[in-house]
Protein backbone atom coordinates (compact mmCIF):
# COMPACT_ATOMS: atom_id res chain seq x y z
CA UNK A 1 0.00 0.00 0.00
CA UNK A 2 1.76 3.46 -1.10
CA UNK A 3 -0.12 5.61 1.31
CA UNK A 4 -3.10 5.33 4.19
CA UNK A 5 -4.72 7.45 6.59
CA UNK A 6 -2.96 9.31 9.75
CA UNK A 7 -1.60 6.81 12.74
CA UNK A 8 -2.89 7.79 15.62
CA UNK A 9 -0.63 7.77 19.00
CA UNK A 10 -3.80 8.66 21.28
CA UNK A 11 -5.46 5.74 23.69
CA UNK A 12 -7.56 3.08 21.54
CA UNK A 13 -10.69 2.49 22.34
CA UNK A 14 -13.47 1.06 19.66
CA UNK A 15 -15.96 3.07 21.00
CA UNK A 16 -14.37 5.99 19.04
CA UNK A 17 -15.42 4.40 15.96
CA UNK A 18 -18.41 2.21 16.54
CA UNK A 19 -21.38 2.02 18.94
CA UNK A 20 -22.18 -1.39 16.96
CA UNK A 21 -22.68 -4.30 18.97
CA UNK A 22 -19.74 -6.74 18.05
CA UNK A 23 -21.02 -9.78 16.38
CA UNK A 24 -18.02 -11.49 15.62
CA UNK A 25 -14.55 -12.03 17.49
CA UNK A 26 -11.86 -14.25 15.60
CA UNK A 27 -8.49 -14.99 16.24
CA UNK A 28 -5.49 -16.76 14.43
CA UNK A 29 -2.51 -17.26 16.23
CA UNK A 30 1.07 -16.86 14.47
CA UNK A 31 4.71 -17.78 14.74
CA UNK A 32 8.20 -17.50 12.87
CA UNK A 33 6.66 -14.24 11.61
CA UNK A 34 6.72 -10.76 12.19
CA UNK A 35 3.75 -8.89 13.36
CA UNK A 36 5.10 -6.05 10.60
CA UNK A 37 4.67 -8.86 7.98
CA UNK A 38 0.80 -10.15 9.34
CA UNK A 39 0.14 -6.41 9.09
CA UNK A 40 1.74 -6.49 5.50
CA UNK A 41 -0.48 -9.29 4.00
CA UNK A 42 -4.17 -8.45 6.28
CA UNK A 43 -3.74 -4.73 5.20
CA UNK A 44 -3.01 -5.14 1.82
CA UNK A 45 -6.73 -4.74 0.04
CA UNK A 46 -5.22 -5.81 -2.87
CA UNK A 47 -4.61 -9.68 -0.93
CA UNK A 48 -7.99 -9.89 0.00
CA UNK A 49 -9.35 -12.35 -3.09
CA UNK A 50 -5.71 -14.35 -2.10
CA UNK A 51 -7.36 -15.57 1.60
CA UNK A 52 -11.26 -13.81 1.77
CA UNK A 53 -13.52 -16.93 0.04
CA UNK A 54 -15.96 -14.43 -0.91
CA UNK A 55 -13.71 -11.98 -2.19
CA UNK A 56 -13.47 -12.05 -6.56
CA UNK A 57 -12.00 -9.18 -6.72
CA UNK A 58 -10.24 -5.64 -5.49
CA UNK A 59 -10.12 -1.95 -6.58
CA UNK A 60 -8.41 0.84 -4.82
CA UNK A 61 -8.40 4.16 -5.07
CA UNK A 62 -6.41 6.05 -6.68
CA UNK A 63 -4.49 7.73 -2.98
CA UNK A 64 -3.05 10.93 -2.49
CA UNK A 65 -1.27 11.81 1.10
CA UNK A 66 -4.60 14.10 1.94
CA UNK A 67 -7.08 10.91 1.26
CA UNK A 68 -7.76 8.27 3.20
CA UNK A 69 -7.50 4.98 2.07
CA UNK A 70 -10.44 3.85 0.03
CA UNK A 71 -10.71 0.51 -2.04
CA UNK A 72 -14.05 -1.81 -3.40
CA UNK A 73 -14.13 -5.57 -3.26
CA UNK A 74 -16.43 -7.35 -5.36
CA UNK A 75 -18.00 -10.37 -2.87
CA UNK A 76 -19.91 -13.18 -3.93
CA UNK A 77 -23.44 -13.19 -2.36
CA UNK A 78 -22.69 -8.85 -1.33
CA UNK A 79 -21.64 -7.97 -4.61
CA UNK A 80 -19.46 -4.53 -4.64
CA UNK A 81 -18.75 -2.96 -0.93
CA UNK A 82 -17.18 0.10 -0.50
CA UNK A 83 -14.67 -0.17 2.46
CA UNK A 84 -12.68 2.90 4.35
CA UNK A 85 -10.07 2.61 6.47
CA UNK A 86 -11.04 4.91 9.39
CA UNK A 87 -7.57 4.23 11.38
CA UNK A 88 -4.56 2.96 10.09
CA UNK A 89 -1.76 2.42 12.90
CA UNK A 90 0.89 -0.54 11.47
CA UNK A 91 1.81 -2.81 12.83
CA UNK A 92 -0.54 -2.83 15.69
CA UNK A 93 -4.42 -1.92 13.88
CA UNK A 94 -6.41 -0.59 11.73
CA UNK A 95 -10.16 0.01 11.87
CA UNK A 96 -12.32 0.29 8.54
CA UNK A 97 -15.88 0.57 7.60
CA UNK A 98 -17.97 -1.42 5.01
CA UNK A 99 -21.14 -1.01 2.94
CA UNK A 100 -22.63 -1.36 -0.27
CA UNK A 101 -26.21 -1.65 -1.91
CA UNK A 102 -26.04 -5.44 -1.13
CA UNK A 103 -24.08 -5.75 1.98
CA UNK A 104 -26.73 -6.81 4.31
CA UNK A 105 -24.59 -5.71 7.55
CA UNK A 106 -25.56 -2.41 8.81
CA UNK A 107 -23.33 0.31 10.49
CA UNK A 108 -20.26 -2.25 9.72
CA UNK A 109 -17.10 -1.68 11.42
CA UNK A 110 -14.26 -4.11 11.63
CA UNK A 111 -11.30 -4.12 13.54
CA UNK A 112 -7.64 -6.09 13.00
CA UNK A 113 -5.37 -5.59 15.66
CA UNK A 114 -2.28 -7.96 16.01
CA UNK A 115 -0.28 -8.60 19.70
CA UNK A 116 2.90 -9.95 19.45
CA UNK A 117 3.06 -11.87 22.85
CA UNK A 118 6.74 -13.33 22.43
CA UNK A 119 9.47 -12.45 19.36
CA UNK A 120 7.83 -13.35 15.94
CA UNK A 121 4.67 -14.89 17.68
CA UNK A 122 1.52 -13.62 18.10
CA UNK A 123 -2.05 -13.36 17.97
CA UNK A 124 -4.35 -11.57 14.90
CA UNK A 125 -7.36 -10.36 16.08
CA UNK A 126 -10.34 -9.42 13.58
CA UNK A 127 -13.81 -8.32 15.18
CA UNK A 128 -16.77 -7.12 13.50
CA UNK A 129 -19.06 -4.47 14.79
CA UNK A 130 -22.77 -4.24 13.28
CA UNK A 131 -25.59 -3.12 14.42
CA UNK A 132 -27.89 -5.87 12.87
CA UNK A 133 -28.77 -7.86 9.06
CA UNK A 134 -31.05 -6.85 6.52
CA UNK A 135 -33.29 -8.93 5.04
CA UNK A 136 -35.27 -11.76 6.18
CA UNK A 137 -33.05 -14.06 4.08
CA UNK A 138 -30.09 -12.80 5.05
CA UNK A 139 -31.06 -12.53 8.78
CA UNK A 140 -31.74 -16.67 8.55
CA UNK A 141 -28.66 -17.18 6.59
CA UNK A 142 -25.74 -15.33 7.61
CA UNK A 143 -25.45 -16.14 11.61
CA UNK A 144 -25.26 -19.94 10.06
CA UNK A 145 -22.92 -19.28 7.21
CA UNK A 146 -20.89 -16.13 8.54
CA UNK A 147 -18.96 -18.01 10.88
CA UNK A 148 -18.10 -20.68 8.93
CA UNK A 149 -17.15 -18.58 5.97
CA UNK A 150 -14.79 -16.52 8.06
CA UNK A 151 -13.20 -19.57 9.56
CA UNK A 152 -12.56 -21.09 6.36
CA UNK A 153 -10.81 -17.51 5.34
CA UNK A 154 -8.38 -17.16 8.18
CA UNK A 155 -7.42 -20.74 7.51
CA UNK A 156 -6.34 -19.72 3.96
CA UNK A 157 -4.77 -16.32 5.70
CA UNK A 158 -2.91 -18.50 8.09
CA UNK A 159 -1.26 -20.80 5.23
CA UNK A 160 0.24 -17.07 4.54
CA UNK A 161 1.29 -16.29 7.56
CA UNK A 162 2.42 -19.14 9.56
CA UNK A 163 -0.74 -19.05 11.57
CA UNK A 164 -2.12 -22.05 13.84
CA UNK A 165 -5.19 -22.34 16.22
CA UNK A 166 -8.03 -20.13 14.37
CA UNK A 167 -11.08 -19.34 16.69
CA UNK A 168 -14.29 -17.55 15.91
CA UNK A 169 -17.18 -17.11 18.53
CA UNK A 170 -19.99 -15.70 17.03
CA UNK A 171 -22.96 -13.30 18.89
CA UNK A 172 -25.36 -13.54 15.99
Amino acid sequence: MTSAPATSDAPFAIGNYTSAPLQLDMELRFTNQSPAAVFDVMGDPEQIQNWYVLAKDTVVDEQTAEKELQFEVDFILFGKVREEVMLWNPPQRYVYRAFGEHFPFRDYVALIEIEEQESNTGILRWQQFFTHIEGADNQRLMPVILPHLNEVSLQRLAAMINGTDVSVVSYL
